[in-house]
């Protein structure tokens, strides 16, 4: 019984040390508990709320990517058929990227980059970064350096050399047989740049200037990506 009765008293001291402490007014505003719920710090905690669907062009069909705390997974939907189903098993691909680039990669945080269906949608082709410094960026970082040393100690100014970029990886991944391979020989494309809108004939192109509208022609288009400034470029304004 006194134990029974020792037990309830101390509960409702716990119980009047909590209401007692909640009473208690703020002396100042507590910005880091604030800062705790800012988008940054709740992106990393809420993940993927939405679906960003990339239709495909041959068909009726779209992929998108849902994140959750167990990692990105991919998916690709017919609406069609009203079917959904995974891109690619990720435990089965990260041991696939491992193995052919020797670099370290799991499941979970697969850092994979621009997806692209190819040939007639059989084939992924997409881009992976390097978790390890490439031997080669290194060393063109350590003779940038010295440059820099030299350059520093001609002309009494100081400049810092730039960080060493990571490899990147591309590959094709066949979505019947489930195979990967790595390209070796890629030769990266030339972006397209930010201000081009490109129509789907790809025989126009609008962009905007100083809060206006213009188009130019494929030609001039060409032209641009070689120097912005060629006088032979024709612009129309809207």
């Amino acid at each position: 019984m006194k134990k029974v009765l020792f037990s309830y008293l101390l509960l409702l001291g716990f119980v009047f040390i909590s209401v007692t402490a909640q009473q208690i007014p703020l002396d100042k505003a507590n910005y880091a508990r604030a800062a705790s719920f800012s988008p940054k710090k709740l992106k990393a905690m809420v993940f993927s709320t939405s679906v960003d669907a990339h239709w495909l062009k041959n068909s009726t069909r779209f992929w998108y990517v849902f994140e959750t705390s167990e990692g990105k997974t991919y998916y690709i939907t017919d609406p069609d058929r009203s079917t959904k189903k995974v891109l690619f098993d990720n435990d089965h691909m990260a041991s696939q990227v491992s193995l052919l680039t020797h670099d370290p990669f799991d499941a979970k945080h697969l850092p994979i980059e621009k997806i692209k269906f190819i040939k007639n949608e059989t084939v992924l082709q997409f881009q992976i970064k390097s978790k390890l410094v490439d031997e080669e960026l290194e060393e063109e970082k350590e003779d940038e350096e010295n440059d820099m040393e030299n350059e520093n100690d001609l002309n009494g100014k100081s400049k810092k050399a730039k960080k060493p970029g990571k490899k990147t990886f591309y590959f094709e991944y066949e979505l019947a047989s489930k195979k990967l391979k790595l390209l070796d020989d890629y030769e990266k494309p030339k972006e397209r740049p930010d201000w081009a809108n490109i129509s789907p004939d790809e025989n126009k192109v609008v962009f905007a200037r100083n809060h206006n509208l213009y188009w130019m022609d494929k030609e001039s288009y060409e032209l641009a990506l070689e120097d912005e400034k060629d006088t032979n470029i024709v612009e129309h304004q809207l």
